[in-house]
Order: structure tokens, then C-alpha cells, then sequence
């Protein structure tokens, strides 16, 4: 069953167009162990996660300033395999799959301000147990001013269907980049990435990952009550990256993980403020080692 949908997914992505940027990537984080604030432990877990991401650009056009209009699509998928061992006061799913399809647009508001707009929806369960329920929609507005070249901060809201009804929450934007043989990047728009590399020649440059954070989630049923599971990973490593031809290029890290959380939650209004508390039904996972392998290109 694991292979299946490890299949599944690598067929999803190469299924793309050829104009396509993207990557795929396999994560892998140490055994660690399960924790509440007071340290008691519930046992422990590794996790294995298979992910990748294609953006599909539709239409792209550009004004006589130089500003763009486009819209794209976004092809993303992830498959996570839970080691869990003894694990007792939480219920972790063993495999989660999350597909998700969206589509985006960006557009000049004037010579500073863009706007930047997606929607979109896709699975996010349990392999075996895929229902109507399993498919959840995300989107998100952003009104982004241009502060300096490298530099562009915005305010905008994000919806989702995750706890049952629609949840409009309110998002920020901050993209800033130093270019050079040394680059320095901040990206704080869907995900977050704050991060620094080397270029030593044409081929091979060395990239700190000062901090990443991505995750996953799954709709659940447990003793007939519709549930969300969600887990969100924090970590940092160290990646040698080596380019292949002009396009693509292989890379492979190691760090740390220092937070993933571990959160089961009704799925209504109520059970999305309780997400902001501190409660020891949800313990988290304790810090641990962190491997990553890639592949990533660009047309």
C-alpha cells in the first residue's frame, strides 16, 4: 500500500507540463518522543514524508512599466508514513495524503501596490479512509506594496473549510532577497523560509536553512465526530546543492527539527480557538535529527 501511493504521487507530478518549475523531495525526521508540558511521555515517532510542487504558469503578460500579470497553477502533493511506537494518549494517523490543486493570480494595482490571489481545494486524509469529508478548500488575498527592489511586504486574509466552516484569518506577506555570490532570503507568504547561501562556482553552492516551517493534515472520524489532525514541522538544516545542466539541481541536507506539533481538533468554530491553546490531550513531539534529499528544476 505504501508504494502504491508513493506511485501515485511521483506519477502526479511527471504527468506535468514540460514548462513547469518544481521539485520533489523525500524528508525524514528521527525517532523522537511524544510529550506534554509536564513530561509525560505518550511514546514516540518517527516520519517519513514524501512531497513535491508543480507551478504551471496559464497566461503571463507585462505592462509598459515591466509589471506582470499572470495566472498560474499549482500542482502540490505530500505522502507522510508515521512511525508510531507506543503511543498511547493521541491518536496519530499511520499515513497521511495531501493533494491539492489551486489557482493563482497576481496583477499591478498601481506602481507600487500588486495584488496576489489563490484558490483552491484538495484531499488532505488517511489513505484508506477518503471520504467527501477528506476534501477541504484554501485560498488567500494578498495586497502587497513594493517597499524597494528586494524588498515587498503586504497584508491579506486566508480562508479554509479545515474545522467545518469557512475560517477567515488574517495573513501576512513579506518577500526580501540579497542577490549576489551571497544571497540572504526571507519568505513569509503560504509557508515560511528564512534562509542564506553560497555560490562557490557555476555548479555547487551551500545553503543555510535558518528556518522552515511546513506540515501536514488529515480529516479524521473517531467515535463518529468529524475531526482535523494537523502537524506543523519547524526545522533548520544545512544543504550542499549541485547543479545539473541549466535547469535542475540536486541537493541533500541535514539539521535538526525543533518543534512538531501534534494537534487533534473538533471540527468547528470552537475546535479552531482551541488550536491557539495550550492543552496536554496534544502533546507535541520532542526535538530531533532531520535528513532531506531533492531534486528541483525551473524553465
Amino acid at each position: 500500500m505504501k508504494v502504491l501511493y508513493c506511485t501515485i504521487i511521483l506519477s502526479f507530478f511527471f504527468s506535468a507540463s514540460s514548462f513547469a518549475q518544481g521539485y520533489i523531495k523525500t524528508d525524514y525526521l528521527f525517532p523522537s518522543s511524544l510529550k506534554n508540558e509536564n513530561g509525560d511521555t505518550f511514546g514516540k515517532g518517527d516520519l517519513l514524508k514524501i512531497s513535491g510542487r508543480y507551478i504551471l504558469p496559464l497566461s503571463v503578460r507585462q505592462n509598459s512599466l515591466g509589471q506582470i500579470s499572470a495566472w498560474s497553477a499549482t500542482l502540490s502533493g505530500s505522502y507522510g508514513i508515521f512511525g508510531n511506537k507506543k503511543i498511547t494518549e493521541q491518536t496519530i494517523p499511520d499515513e497521511i495524503i495531501n493533494l491539492n490543486l489551486s489557482i493563482s493570480h497576481i496583477r499591478p494595482i498601481s506602481q507600487k501596490w500588486y495584488m496576489v490571489a489563490s484558490l483552491g481545494g484538495g484531499i488532505y486524509a488517511e489513505p484508506d479512509a477518503i471520504t467527501a469529508k477528506s476534501i477541504l478548500i484554501n485560498g488567500g488575498i494578498f495586497f502587497v506594496y513594493k517597499l524597494l527592489d528586494n524588498l515587498d511586504v503586504g497584508i491579506g486574509a486566508g480562508i479554509t473549510n479545515s474545522y467545518g466552516v469557512p475560517v477567515l484569518m488574517p495573513t501576512s506577506y513579506i518577500k526580501w532577497n540579497l542577490t549576489g555570490k551571497y544571497k540572504v532570503t526571507a519568505n513569509i507568504t503560504n509557508s515560511m523560509e528564512i534562509s542564506a547561501s553560497a555560490q562557490f562556482n557555476d555548479k555547487f553552492s551551500l545553503k543555510l536553512v535558518g528556518m522552515e516551517m511546513d506540515g501536514m493534515s488529515a480529516v479524521m472520524n473517531i467515535e463518529d465526530k468529524s475531526m482535523i489532525y494537523s502537524s506543523t514541522i519547524m526545522k533548520s538544516y544545512l544543504v550542499p546543492e549541485y547543479k545539473i545542466g541549466k535547469s535542475s539541481t540536486l541537493y541533500l541536507g541535514a539539521g535538526g527539527a525543533w518543534m512538531r506539533s501534534s494537534k487533534l481538533s473538533r471540527r468547528t468554530l470552537k475546535g479552531f480557538w482551541n488550536t491557539f491553546k495550550s492543552d496536554d490531550n496534544n502533546p507535541d513531539f520532542k526535538s530531533t535529527g532531520y535528513l532531506t534529499v531533492g531534486f528541483r528544476y525551473r524553465f
